[in-house]
C-alpha cells in the first residue's frame, strides 16, 4: 500500500488503520540502506537507457540531500517518505520507482541490514573469544569440575574456560553460514513477477556489495528465511553466553570469582550485597530472543506466495534481536575482562566430596586388573559409607568383592592427588597442562583465521560499494557510501 497513490484509488485512509499499519517508527534502521538501494536502482535505470544522465544525476543529488536532512514521519514507511522528499526536490524523482516495487526494495534493504549486523556480531564474538583465551592463559589453577551441578572430578580452570571458546566458535561458523545466505540481492524482482523494463540485476547486486543475485523473482520478494536463520543464529549465541552468565552467577555465589564492580550492583537494603545483575539480565534477554525466534517463525508459517504484509512484523524483530545480541556480547566481554578468579579457593575445593574417586577406581584397574565395573563398586561402597579413603579401607572393601590386593600408601596418595589426577589426562582434549597449552595455541590460530575471514567479508562489501561511487562519478556526481 502506498499513501501517495491510495487517495485517488481508495480515498482517505482511516487514521487508526494508518497508525496500525505504519512501520515508519522503526524504519530508521534501514534508512541508510534504502538510500543506497535507490542510488543503485537509478544507476541501473540510466545504464539501461530508461532515464537520461541528467535525470539520474538530479535524483541522486536529491537522495544525497534527503540522506543529510532525514525524512518526515507522516508517511507509512521509509521508502514512501524518501520518494516523497526526493520528488519535492526534483520533479525527476517521479522516475525513481520505474521498474521497481517496494517488495524488492525492502527485501534488499533488510538483507543489507542483516549482513552488516552479522559481521558486527562476528567481530564481537571474536573480541569475547580473545578475552576468554587471555583468561585461559592467565588462570591455570586446579578446580572442581561439575556434572549435574555436583562436584565431579578435578580439572584445570584453563581447560574449563576453553569450553566457552569452543562453544562460541561454533556460533561464529553459524554467523558465516547465515551471512552467505543473506548476502544475495533481490533487487530487480519488482513486485514478484519481474518487470518488462530491461535491467541488469548483476550490476545492482555488485555495486550494493552482494555476492550474487537471488535469481527467481517470486522467491526474491517472498522469502524471509534469511531473517529467521539470523534470529536463530542470535538465539544460539545468546544461549551460549547465557551459559557463561549462569556460571558467573553460580561461581560468584561459591566465591570462586570476584565480579568486576562495573558489572555488579548493590542491594537497596542489604549493605553487604554484590549482585550479578548484568549476568542475570543476559540470562533473561536470552529468553526474549528465543521468544523473538518463535514469533518470527509463527509469522512466517503458512504464508502464501508471494508478498504478504505480515512480513513487516518480522522487521522490528530482526532489528531488535541483532542489536540486543551485539549489546549482550559487549557486556559479557566487559565482565570476562574484569573477572578475578579465586585460585586458592578453587584448588582447595577441588579436593572436596571425593572428586578423585574415579582415579582410585582407575588405579584398581591399572594396578590390579580389577574390571572397571567392580572397581567402581568398590570405591562407591567406601564413599557411600563415608569411610576415609585409606589403603586398609580399599583392601577390605575389595575383599568383599572377592579381590585380594595389597595397596601401597604412596600409590593411593598419587591417585588422590588432584594435581596428578589432572595431569594424568594426556589424551587429545584432556586436562594435562601440555595438552591445554597446545589447545590454547591452536585456538589462537583459529582466532587469527576468523579475524581474517570476517575482515575480508567487510572489505569485500566496502570495495563493491566503492564501485557505486565510481558509477556515480561517471555521470558527473559525487557520492559518500559510508554508513
Amino acid at each position: 500500500m502506498d499513501l501517495m497513490f491510495r487517495k485517488e484509488r481508495l480515498g482517505k485512509f482511516d487514521p487508526k488503520a494508518l497508525k496500525f499499519s505504519s512501520s515508519i517508527e522503526h524504519d530508521s534502521k534501514i534508512f541508510y540502506y534504502d538510500i543506497l538501494v535507490d542510488v543503485a536502482h537509478v544507476l541501473n535505470l540510466h545504464k539501461n537507457g530508461h532515464i537520461k544522465r541528467e535525470e539520474a544525476l538530479e535524483i541522486i543529488n536529491a537522495l544525497k540531500e534527503v540522506r543529510k536532512k532525514g525524512y518526515e514521519l507522516n508517511f507509512e514507511d521509509v521508502h514512501e517518505a524518501i520518494e516523497a522528499e526526493v520528488t519535492k526536490l526534483t520533479k525527476e524523482g517521479k522516475r525513481m520507482h520505474t521498474g521497481r516495487s517496494r517488495n524488492d526494495e525492502v527485501a534488499t534493504c533488510l538483507r543489507m541490514f542483516v549482513r552488516d549486523h552479522l559481521i558486527i556480531i562476528a567481530e564481537k564474538i571474536i573480541e569475547l573469544q580473545s578475552t576468554i583465551l587471555e583468561n585461559a592463559e592467565k588462570n591455570d589453577a586446579i578446580m572442581p569440575g561439575f556434572t549435574h551441578l555436583q562436584f565431579a572430578q578435578p580439572t584445570r580452570l584453563s581447560h574449563h574456560i576453553l569450553t566457552y571458546f569452543d562453544m562460541l566458535d561454533r556460533d561464529i561458523e553459524r554467523v558465516i553460514d547465515a551471512f552467505r545466505r543473506a548476502n544475495i540481492c533481490p533487487l530487480g524482482a519488482s513486485a514478484f513477477a519481474s518487470t518488462s523494463y530491461s535491467l541488469d540485476r548483476e550490476f545492482t547486486a555488485k555495486i550494493l556489495g552482494f555476492n550474487s543475485v537471488l535469481e527467481h523473482s517470486e522467491d526474491a520478494v517472498s522469502s524471509r528465511d534469511f531473517i529467521i536463520e539470523s534470529i536463530f543464529v542470535c538465539s544460539s549465541i545468546m544461549l551460549s553466553i547465557s551459559r557463561i552468565a549462569e556460571e558467573i552467577i553460580i561461581f560468584s555465589t561459591l566465591r570462586f570469582i570476584e565480579l568486576p564492580n562495573e558489572f555488579a550492583s548493590t542491594s537497596s537494603i542489604m549493605p553487604q550485597k554484590k549482585n550479578p545483575d548484568i549476568a542475570e539480565l543476559i540470562r533473561a534477554k536470552t529468553g526474549k530472543i528465543i521468544g523473538d525466534l518463535t514469533s518470527a517463525m509463527a509469522i512466517y508459517k503458512a504464508l502464501p506466495f508471494s508478498y504478504n504484509r505480515d512480513f513487516q512484523e518480522m522487521n522490528k524483530i530482526i532489528y531488535d534481536t541483532m542489536e540486543l545480541t551485539i549489546e549482550s556480547l559487549e557486556v559479557m566481554n566487559g565482565m570476562m575482562k574484569g573477572v578475578k578468579f579465586n585460585t586458592a579457593l578453587l584448588k582447595e575445593r577441588s579436593k572436596e566430596k571425593f572428586t578423585t574417586a574415579t582415579e582410585v577406581a582407575d588405579m584398581l584397574v591399572k594396578e590390579f586388573r580389577i574390571p572397571f565395573r567392580d572397581a567402581h563398586r568398590i570405591v562407591s561402597r567406601i564413599v557411600s559409607q563415608n569411610l576415609p579413603m585409606t589403603a586398609d579401607a580399599v583392601e577390605k572393601t575389595a575383599r568383599d568383592f572377592g579381590y585380594e590386593i595389597k595397596v601401597d600408601d604412596e600409590m593411593l596418595k598419587d591417585a588422590l592427588d588432584v594435581e596428578k589426577a589432572v595431569e594424568r589426562r594426556r589424551n587429545l582434549g584432556g586436562t594435562a597442562k601440555e595438552e591445554v597449552l597446545r589447545m590454547i595455541d591452536k585456538r589462537k590460530d583459529k582466532l587469527r583465521k576468523n579475524r581474517r575471514v570476517i575482515k575480508r567479508l567487510r572489505e569485500k562489501i566496502a570495495i563493491r560499494l566503492e564501485l557505486m561511487k565510481k558509477e556515480v562519478k561517471k555521470i558527473g556526481g559525487i557520492l559518500d557510501v559510508n554508513g
